[in-house]
């Protein structure tokens, strides 16, 4: 499954690896994962090789069992992650939050409040693409200013987390930014990525630009 193109490719927009790649596509490691947990039996991994930890993530999320005992095996998968592609890759494929958002909502304040890059990415990203609902938004704006980053990659969960706060609910997002001095970086970084949505009309686009001017 290598494709040379695509490990020169990946390589350069990882950035960031202690695993050496190999360099196959995604939706080929998905497709592999499936293959692997067809009769629902977790395989035993290496963990040697950055697509080989990919596997193992999509196949915890793959499989069948108790939702407590998925959540020991995520905690046990955490540590593994170091890159934003793994993290971002693996939270997209646990759908079982989805049908546990009471039961695993807990878990994710002792991930954000840790001084680990990758768990506190890990929480944001968690939060934006299962707990993004009006019913979280204060917990949400509440850990977006309290949180003390720890790393780029942690303040670039968080700032994407911010965009589609303002794509979903801007009127409230704006006025809570309004009232709370939140992290510049998140703050511009998450108004960045607002304004490349077409979700966004340009009236609120301009008055998004004079927020990030204001602080620039």
């Amino acid at each position: 499954m290598k494709d040379e193109k695509y490990l020169e490719f990946n390589s350069k927009l990882i950035n960031q690896n202690d695993y050496p790649v190999i360099g196959i596509r995604v939706p080929q490691l998905r497709d592999y994962a499936r293959k692997l947990m067809k009769d629902n039996t977790m395989p035993t991994f290496k963990d040697k090789y950055h697509e080989e930890v990919l596997v193992h993530g999509f196949c915890i999320a793959l499989y069948k069992c108790d939702f407590k005992e998925k959540i020991q095996m995520i905690e046990d998968f955490l540590p593994l992650i170091n890159t934003w592609d793994i993290c971002d890759g693996f939270v997209s494929s646990l759908k079982d939050i989805k049908k546990n958002k009471e039961t695993y909502y807990p878990y994710i304040e002792k991930y954000l409040y840790t001084d680990k890059e990758f768990y506190q990415r890990y929480g944001f990203v968690v939060l934006m693409d299962y707990y993004l609902e009006e019913k979280y938004l204060k917990d949400i704006f509440k850990y977006l200013k309290k949180v003390k980053y720890n790393g780029y990659y942690s303040k670039m969960g968080a700032a994407w987390l911010l965009s589609y706060c303002f794509i979903r609910y801007y009127d409230e997002t704006i006025s809570y930014i309004n009232k709370n001095k939140l992290d510049e970086f998140v703050l511009n970084k998450g108004i960045q990525k607002a304004l490349e949505s077409y979700r966004i009309d340009d009236y609120k686009k301009d008055e998004l630009r004079k927020i990030r001017t204001n602080l620039s």
